[in-house]
């Protein structure tokens, strides 16, 4: 059996990243090229596509983004702010047999394996997408697992059918009081909801305004997806979340609402709404990315979705386990008594 390569792609190469990340089971909107560049420039990172070559054929491939805190680290993470995850993935042939498929993703788990660690990184975190189920060939060369959850909603035909009393109560209630909802791009709106959002957590936002209306300005233009935004009838605005897809489903990527109209059941109404427009365009299921957040698991559980998890993997030199050891020693030592 012939060894696989695996090398860093160079800008050229883009497209056939691409099309693999469009036709892997494990390839999201968040594998895309256009994603992982923007994302990296406008958090000033260096990224790397690696590819995993069978002769001359793109079978596999994992995307890192590389920090070096300190200049003293090599750190080298799938993911980043506003990214929920990345990591590995592979063509798949849906008639191979079971034993052949596990077969096949240890052979480019391995490759990425040995490629990645060759490279003396200090730490590297990889958290990959609901589609990679398998993380044993990881495992067994002794990344520590971590295991995340989202949840899926299958579109169907009757939506309010399977939603729990309460949520149809805050639309009816929403609707009573005039809210109602529009698809509108507006990134300055979504940059002060989110401000409001966090602000009433007591917290910063995690991205700064011109990460965050870059992102948004490139999907827009690259037409991978929309916003909605909910308002009231004197034209206040309640809420408003940004939906991402790719070829597989859409993806429920960021919401922020205005604290005073939290009880209006706005929110409620503006996901019903997404969710309708959604099965419009013949998307079969959305990504709620909700699962690891309690109040919004909370929330997003009474329209009956499916809980899903996805897994991640990482590894540490000595050296990066020495400093985080001394972090916390600092930390502590800081710390009011």
């Amino acid at each position: 059996m012939a060894r696989l390569d695996v090398r860093r792609l160079e800008g050229d190469e883009f497209h056939a990243w691409d099309a693999l990340a469009a036709g892997s089971a494990q390839g999201t909107v968040f594998h895309s090229s256009d994603w992982l560049v923007k994302n990296a420039s406008l958090q000033d990172q260096d990224l790397i596509l690696l590819g995993c070559y069978d002769s001359e054929e793109l079978i596999g491939g994992c995307p890192l983004f590389l920090s070096r805190p300190y200049n003293l680290l090599g750190l080298a993470i799938s993911t980043a702010a506003l990214t929920p995850y990345g990591g590995v993935m592979m063509t798949e042939s849906e008639r191979a047999k079971q034993r052949a498929r596990e077969m096949y993703a240890d052979r480019v788990i391995t490759a990425l394996h040995e490629y990645i660690f060759r490279q003396g990184f200090d730490y590297v975190s990889l958290v990959n997408s609901p589609g990679l189920t398998d993380i044993r060939a990881f495992t067994r060369r002794g990344w520590s697992p971590a295991i995340y959850y989202t949840h899926i909603l299958r579109l169907h035909d009757d939506i309010l059918k399977t939603v729990s009393k309460d949520v149809r109560q805050n639309i009816r209630k929403a609707r009573k009081q005039g809210i109602s909802s529009t698809e509108r791009f507006d990134p300055g709106v979504f940059w002060d909801l989110t401000v409001r959002t966090f602000s009433k957590q007591g917290k910063q936002p995690p991205v700064s305004e011109r990460h965050l209306t870059g992102v948004l300005t490139m999907i827009r233009e690259k037409g991978i997806g929309s916003m909605r935004i909910a308002s009231t009838s004197s034209g206040e605005i309640a809420a408003a979340e940004v939906i991402l897809w790719d070829e597989k489903m859409a993806h429920s990527w960021s919401a922020a609402a205005a604290p005073e109209h939290l009880s209006t059941g706005a929110v409620s109404l503006l996901c019903y709404d997404i969710f309708t427009s959604l099965k419009e365009r013949d998307f079969r299921a959305i990504n709620l990315m909700t699962g690891n957040i309690p109040r919004l698991s909370a929330f997003i559980s009474g329209f009956n979705p499916g809980l899903v998890p996805y897994y991640g993997v990482d590894y540490s030199r000595f050296r990066y386990r020495i400093f985080k050891r001394l972090q916390q020693y600092v930390y502590r030592d800081a710390s009011p008594g």
